[in-house]
C-alpha cells in the first residue's frame, strides 16, 4: 500500500511539472488552452488519488493496531524514506508554478485577444499590404525605437482577399516614424474570410514584443533564482520534508485547497481573454497560492 501512494505522489508531482512547463513556453496555445487545462486536471485527478491512496494506508494501520491490541503490542509508524531529491524537486515546484501563473498574465488580452484567437483558428496570416491612404493626422505615441518615434494612425488599404481586392480602413496602425502613403504594413487577416476584418499584425507591437522578449525572460530568471533559494532551504530541513510527505488530513488538505484555489484564479487567462488590468491581478493572486500552500505545510507539520 506504501507503494502505491509513493506512485501516484510521484505521478501528481511528474504531470503537475508537465502543466507548469507548458505554461512557461512563450510559444503557448491561445485560450482555450485545451493542452494546459487537460494536464490541470489530470494533476488534480493524480492529486486525488494519491489523498484516497494514503488514507486506505492509514486506515489500514488502524486496523492492524487494533488486532494486536489485546496483546498490549505497538508497531510504531514506518520511518519515511529520505528526500533529498524531492526538496529540490518540490523547491522548484513551487518557484515555476507561480512563474507559469505569471507567464498567462503576459500577452494580448481583451477583445484584441478574442479576436487574434477566432483568425487564428480560421487561419490567419500576416501579409504586407501597402498604405494608400492617410486618414486624419497620425499621433505620436510617446514610444522609441532605435530612435524613431511610434505613430499610430488610420490607414486605408486594399486587401486581396480571396473573393476580390477591397478597400478596408484600418484603425491604430502603429509604424516607426510617420507613415506615408505607398508604405506597407503588416497584417492580419483570413484570406477568405473578410467579415473577421483587418488588423495589424501583432508581432509590430512594440509593447507586445517588450512582453515577450524583457518580461517573460525576468519571470523565468526569478523562478530559477526562487526555486534554487527554496530547494536549498527544503535540502536543509530534509527530516521535515521528508515526513511531510505522510499525508495528514489537517496539514495536507488546506495546502490542496489553497493550491485549487489558485488554479482557479487562472482558469479565466486558460479560458478567455479578461482586461489587462484583471488578467495581471488573477495572475499575480494565482501565483501566491504555491507560496501560501508551502508555508501552511512548513508551520503545520
Amino acid at each position: 500500500m506504501r507503494t502505491l501512494t509513493r506512485l501516484t505522489g510521484w505521478a501528481t508531482l511528474l504531470v503537475g511539472y508537465a502543466t507548469v512547463l507548458l505554461g512557461l513556453v512563450p510559444l503557448r496555445e491561445l485560450p482555450p488552452k485545451r493542452q494546459q487545462l487537460l494536464l490541470l486536471g489530470a494533476t488534480a485527478v493524480g492529486a486525488l488519488c494519491w489523498i484516497l491512496a494514503s488514507l486506505l494506508v492509514r486506515a489500514r494501520r488502524r486496523a492492524t493496531l487494533r488486532r494486536k491490541a489485546w496483546r498490549r503490542r505497538y508497531e510504531p509508524w514506518p520511518e519515511p524514506r529520505r528526500s533529498r531529491a524531492l526538496a529540490w524537486v518540490l523547491g522548484f515546484g513551487v518557484a515555476l508554478t507561480s512563474a507559469a501563473a505569471l507567464c498567462q498574465g503576459v500577452g494580448h488580452d481583451g477583445a484584441e485577444g478574442a479576436w487574434l484567437a477566432e483568425v487564428s483558428r480560421a487561419g490567419a496570416g500576416n501579409f504586407d499590404v501597402r498604405v494608400e491612404k492617410i486618414v486624419g493626422e497620425p499621433r505620436s505615441t510617446g514610444v522609441e525605437a532605435n530612435d524613431t518615434d511610434q505613430y499610430a494612425s488610420t490607414v486605408v488599404v486594399t486587401v486581396p482577399f480571396t473573393s476580390g481586392p477591397q478597400q478596408v480602413t484600418v484603425d491604430d496602425v502603429l509604424t516607426s516614424g510617420m507613415p506615408e502613403k505607398g508604405r506597407t504594413v503588416l497584417l492580419r487577416y483570413v484570406p477568405d474570410r473578410p467579415d473577421l476584418g483587418v488588423r495589424q499584425a501583432p508581432d509590430t507591437d512594440i509593447g507586445s514584443v517588450a512582453g515577450r522578449i524583457l518580461v517573460l525572460p525576468a519571470i523565468w530568471i526569478l523562478a530559477l533564482a526562487a526555486g534554487s533559494v527554496t530547494g536549498l532551504a527544503l535540502y536543509r530541513r530534509e527530516t521535515s520534508v521528508r515526513y511531510a510527505r505522510r499525508f495528514e488530513p489537517w496539514v495536507h488538505l488546506p495546502a490542496l485547497a489553497i493550491l485549487a484555489c489558485g488554479a482557479g484564479l487562472v482558469l479565466p487567462l486558460l479560458l478567455g481573454f479578461p482586461a489587462t488590468a484583471t488578467g495581471w491581478c488573477l495572475a499575480v493572486a494565482s501565483a501566491a497560492s504555491p507560496w501560501l500552500a508551502l508555508v501552511w505545510v512548513a508551520r503545520t507539520s
